[in-house]
């Protein structure tokens, strides 16, 4: 495989994923990545949309449980210590003081909700608003996530479209604002393999759909391409058809981290060392 990183991937602790932490690990030796990284979803104040992640008491466990594996795994695969950050509008220096206390490699920043109560979810189901006005609240939500100077890499870009609306051409103004402010703030795209999994989108695809990768290439951005997992055997899930995509495009170099410090890796079976 020449995809080396898989950086999104889930724990029981988050409520919604199953299997044990080391088993994830283990596939992708497997599958032969040099890089795996645990991104759970990051505790909130309140209680606010505690269903679905972990409690503020947990994350201590969270870290030291991926530095044991990243120790018990060295010389076989990296382990990398991430975290899929909510953005809540309000709550920025809430996040900066948690994102602050442990040495994470990266930040995936998500919008999973358009209110700061976490009630009104990011792709509502059954759907019967009014479809290009929720896009553009989503947009501007994930605008604001770019230009918060908090994460690294910009999950799941038009994770919306679960609402079983796919972004078209009144999206597309939309849809171009938001890479460009994420190119301006030197963030990464990850091309999210989990929408292939997901019954509910019209169409089998990642997110952001391939056009929208392809914008995003044009435009400079760099990718990385995740998994998503929430069990074991997602790990690195439909990555050869996005190797596929990439050839095609043109794209030679996907990025890699290290304590939120970016790298690009070639795609070439025998190019492996880190290009800056």
């Amino acid at each position: 495989m020449l995809i080396q990183c898989d950086y999104h991937m889930h724990t029981p602790l988050c409520k919604h994923a199953a299997g044990p932490m080391e088993d994830y690990v283990q596939r992708g030796i497997e599958l032969g990545l040099r890089e795996i990284g645990f991104s759970d979803h990051n505790p909130l104040p309140d209680g606010r949309s505690s269903n679905v992640r972990m409690a503020e008491e947990e994350l201590d466990y969270y870290v030291e449980r991926v530095m044991e594996l990243r120790f018990r795994y060295r010389g076989k695969i990296d382990v990398m210590l991430g975290l899929e950050m909510d953005y809540l509008e309000g709550l920025e220096d809430y996040l900066a003081q948690q994102l602050a206390r442990y040495p994470w490699d990266y930040v995936i920043g998500s919008v999973h909700f358009l209110d700061n109560a976490c009630r009104e979810s990011s792709w509502p189901r059954p759907f019967t608003g009014d479809a290009h006005a929720h896009y553009a609240r989503y947009f501007e939500r994930v605008r604001q996530l770019a230009r918060s100077g908090l994460c690294d890499i910009i999950a799941h870009f038009d994770v919306a479209k679960r609402s079983g609306h796919l972004p078209g051409e009144r999206e597309a103004e939309d849809v171009t604002r938001t890479l460009q402010e994420i190119k301006a703030a030197g963030l990464c795209l990850e091309i999210n393999t989990s929408g292939y999994r997901h019954s509910e989108l019209p169409e089998s695809q990642p997110y952001p759909m391939l056009s929208i990768a392809e914008k995003a290439l044009a435009l400079g951005i760099p990718l990385t391409v995740n998994s998503d997992a929430h069990a074991p055997d997602q790990v690195g899930f439909k990555f050869r058809e996005i190797e596929t995509f990439l050839k095609r495009k043109n794209c030679h170099q996907l990025a890699k981290f290290d304590r939120r410090k970016r790298e690009m890796y070639s795609l070439s079976k025998t190019a492996n060392v880190a290009l800056r």
